[in-house]
């Protein structure tokens, strides 16, 4: 589930060099009794209430400095959050998944948004349902989030498998867009901004099935490094406060969040933040500790059991097995 605002390859190598600059950096005690600390997420706006914690001073009141480093190299992400050269870390649930259990030195924080409506299967006017696929060219990225809500759509939407669609890998969700707008597809999971892009562009154009309909299957969260969690449990239980507080501001000061939001990264406006959270729901501290109830319906360790299962299938993890990735958040 990673998703992008449009200035993804304007960007790249910005935040590569930002990477090489200051990715060596580690926690450490400042001078006036601070604690610096470092945290990665590339251009999205899920991520971007952090921005609302740093504006507000929500960090800074729990006695952290904190370093937030835009970075779009998502391929960089395991290495960061193993060597501890960030300590905190937000990108799609199922990517976090995926680094653990390929061996990150990571635990989970807290879910930090999910996509309602950010992210859709669009198709050309012929097709009505899902069932309409069958032998149809389909475009997404089979390796991000997108992969994973298509092919629970068609379990849960379809008579249909993979196996009866042209499936086109087009390792980018960005691409998968394009290529749905250039007419190159049938149909494409996308996200925004193609996916308004496509309705606008494209005559006949609608989508079928959006992530509203399946809201557990994309979504975003934070993981810290193990070893700073285990030396400073303080600090990653400010961070996630930190973050509650952001959205607690985001639900009652809009306008002023979106303008916090939109700091944090080059070339974003308010207004683009405020339409792509449109299509999010960001998680409080209620959400988040309801998720944290096993047993319960949609509980946080049995969709991320699901997702595990689901890679691990496809042949992207070596495990299955997350107990030691919950170990901050289950009592």
């Amino acid at each position: 589930m990673k998703k992008k605002l449009a200035l993804l390859l304007t960007t790249l190598l910005v935040a590569t060099t930002l990477l090489v600059g200051c990715g060596s950096k580690k926690e450490e005690a400042s001078a006036d009794g601070m604690t610096d600390v470092t945290m990665a997420f590339c251009t999205f706006t899920g991520y971007a209430p952090m921005f609302i914690a740093q504006e507000q001073g929500y960090f800074k009141d729990a006695g952290i400095n904190m370093n937030i480093q835009v970075i779009e190299d998502e391929s960089t992400y395991a290495s960061l959050i193993t060597k501890g050269d960030v300590q905190f870390l937000a990108t799609a649930q199922d990517p976090n998944i995926k680094m653990f259990a390929n061996g990150a030195t990571s635990k989970y924080v807290l879910t930090m948004d999910q996509s309602f409506g950010a992210d859709g299967l669009v198709a050309t006017a012929d097709i009505k349902t899902l069932d309409d696929l069958k032998g149809k060219t389909v475009a997404l990225d089979k390796s991000a989030s997108s992969y994973y809500f298509f092919l629970k759509a068609l379990e849960g939407g379809s008579s249909l498998t993979e196996d009866d669609i042209d499936v086109q890998d087009m390792g980018d969700t960005t691409e998968a867009g394009v290529a749905f707008i250039g007419g190159q597809v049938d149909a494409a999971i996308m996200w925004e901004p193609e996916l308004s892009d496509a309705l606008t562009e494209v005559e006949g154009a609608h989508t079928i099935v959006t992530s509203a309909d399946y809201p557990d299957a994309i979504s975003d969260s934070l993981v810290v490094n193990a070893k700073f969690a285990e030396e400073h449990p303080e600090i990653v239980e400010a961070v996630a406060e930190a973050w509650y507080k952001a959205v607690d501001f985001y639900n009652s000061n809009a306008t002023e969040a979106y303008e916090n939001m939109a700091s944090g990264f080059e070339e974003v406006t308010a207004e683009d933040i405020e339409s792509d959270a449109a299509g999010l729901h960001f998680l409080g501290k209620e959400e988040n500790e309801a998720l944290l109830v096993e047993g319960s319906e949609g509980n946080i360790y049995d969709l991320c059991k699901e997702m595990a299962d689901f890679w691990m299938s496809k042949g992207e993890c070596k495990t299955d097995e997350l107990d030691d990735y919950f170990t901050l958040v289950r009592k």
